[in-house]
């Protein structure tokens, strides 16, 4: 017979009941610290009409976009110039809300506090940490211009890694209209802005060398270069702000205000451990992004395990012109990151195993699974095919080769006219299994 390759697509993974129990208490203390926070959960669609998701101000990811063949008579009538996809599985978690928004915005509050988790799709080249499908969880506020959003969905996003025990976060932060003036400032033409903006968000991959060649390459004159590179490198090193470069560049007051306003997070002594820095390397990738843009990372991780910003113009695309902002935390990231922390499962349940000698005595098993339940255990049935003593082996086995244990387990045998208890690993409670059928 020939033999079926049976690993999944490239750049997707099958989890094993572990890591899916760990990765839904990590959901869990995400979700709970959002809701407690005042945002609400919402659903979107995994596919999106592609005219949607294409010049969204997606960035690169447009280009990543897994698009899907038209269908039926769509398919047959397309003409020679027609487009052979009409829909896309979705690439992030903001452009499907912004559409949610326009479609829903007159049964939302005035101010909405949405919570998103879910999957997305990028046809990228899959690496640590790095997936063709993965979860985002996201928050977001529409309709709130002051930053005081912005204050929030760090706070909040701060909260949640914190709960997950998660420490040494630096959270590094830019504005996107500083960046703005400080092109045109260091002599970058205004034309060549967009174009050079991408180049420098490649400086921590390619590094100052690589980002100055590209911009030469892209027609930016070498005094230019050197001054916008070199004043970059200059402030990111720092933790103070540069306000005598904010005055030389004539920097609006509301920009600085708002600069300042995430400043004040670091210095208020609510997230002692985190430290934060106003980076102008920080450019994300995202075009829909207009005011503060922010990324989270772990020092000795590599790479970040969140981000977002202000992205005010994308609602106007779909019809519904509003401020808008949000934080994305990487759940996949998150998720390995832990996974090489050791992090533990909290409040695993106790085990109970309840083996059937035959159907008849399914009945009476029941009423141990009931009773098992009700002291908070888990519990299952299982058939008792295989000798006792063969059985316990294997329970033993499976047992010391769980990566995490429950507190305690127990194996009880049910036969139709007694019954018998094994224990297996841990401290058991009294359990009670004095009655017959």
């Amino acid at each position: 017979m020939v033999k079926v390759d049976t690993s999944p697509a490239r750049g997707m993974r099958d989890l094993l009941p572990s890591e899916v129990e760990s990765r839904s208490k990590i959901a869990e203390v995400i979700l709970r610290t959002y809701r407690e926070h005042g945002f609400n959960q919402i659903e979107t669609p995994a596919v999106e009409n592609l005219e949607r998701l294409i010049g969204s101000g997606g960035g690169d990811n447009e280009k990543l976009v897994f698009k899907i063949l038209k269908r039926g008579e769509k398919l047959s009538d397309l003409s020679d110039e027609g487009s052979l996809a009409d829909l896309g599985l979705r690439f992030d978690l903001t452009v499907p809300l912004a559409r949610y928004y326009a479609q829903n915005f007159s049964k939302l509050p005035s101010v909405f506090r949405s919570i998103q988790i879910g999957p997305v799709w990028r046809a990228e080249r899959p690496q640590k940490g790095r997936f063709r499908q993965f979860v985002q969880c996201d928050i977001d506020i529409i309709a709130e211009p002051n930053v005081t959003a912005e204050l929030e969905l760090i706070s909040t996003s701060l909260i949640a890694t914190s709960r997950l025990g998660i420490n040494d976060l630096t959270l590094r932060y830019n504005h996107r209209k500083f960046l703005d003036q400080l092109l045109p400032w260091s002599g970058v033409a205004q034309g060549l802005i967009g174009a050079a903006l991408i180049i420098l968000d490649k400086l921590d991959k390619i590094g100052a060398d690589g980002v100055s060649r590209e911009l030469i390459e892209l027609g930016v004159d070498e005094a230019a270069t050197s001054k916008l590179v070199s004043t970059l490198l200059e402030i990111s090193t720092s933790d103070a702000l540069p306000h005598g470069l904010f005055e030389e560049m004539n920097l609006s007051e509301a920009v600085q205000s708002e600069i300042s306003a995430i400043a004040s997070l670091g210095h208020n002594g609510r997230f002692g451990d985190v430290r934060f820095l106003f980076d102008p390397t920080v450019i994300r990738g995202m075009g829909y992004y207009t005011g503060a843009i922010f990324e989270l990372g772990v020092s000795e991780f590599g790479f970040s395990i969140g981000g977002g910003g202000r992205y005010d113009n994308m609602l106007e695309r779909f019809g519904r012109p509003a401020p808008a902002c949000g934080f994305s935390l990487g759940f996949e990231r998150i998720a390995l990151y832990l996974s090489e922390q050791k992090f533990e499962i909290p409040d695993v349940k106790p085990l109970v195993r309840v083996r059937c000698e035959n159907w008849a005595s399914y009945g009476l098993a029941s009423e141990f699974v009931d009773r098992a339940i009700g002291m908070g255990a888990t519990a299952q049935i299982e058939g008792s095919s295989r000798k006792l003593e063969s059985a316990l082996r294997s329970y033993r086995s499976d047992y010391d080769a769980r990566d995490t244990k429950p507190p305690w387990e127990i194996l009880i045998e049910v036969a139709q006219d007694a019954n018998r208890i094994h224990r297996i690993g841990g401290e058991a409670p009294e359990f009670d299994i004095s009655f017959r059928s």
